[in-house]
């Protein structure tokens, strides 16, 4: 049984198209895509893995807010609008 399922929103059946678009609170257009993922998370990490965890996120933002010091708002947020649409054809922004 797949954990992912993918398909253009014309191809779901009527009931899952619905669903679909209730959860959203939007109706979807024919020729956008919709995955649909099912999975069992795992249990977060605890004591000294937890601790690991904590100290390598703290120092990639560490780096990160090091690189991104001197950028504007402006140039950040255009830097991810950039992204977005480099990676996800068809990206919209919200109205």
């Amino acid at each position: 049984m797949p954990n992912v399922l993918v398909n253009k929103a014309h191809e779901l059946k009527d009931g899952t198209r619905a669903a679909v678009e209730a959860e959203l609170g939007r109706e979807l257009a024919d020729d956008e895509d919709v995955t649909i993922m099912a999975f069992s998370p795992h249990a977060a990490p605890r004591g000294k893995a937890r601790q690991a965890a904590v100290r390598g996120l703290k120092g990639h933002f560490r780096k990160v807010d090091r690189r991104t010091r001197k950028t504007s708002a402006q140039e950040t947020e255009a830097a991810i609008k950039e992204a977005l649409r480099t990676i996800r054809p068809g990206y919209r922004e919200r109205e």
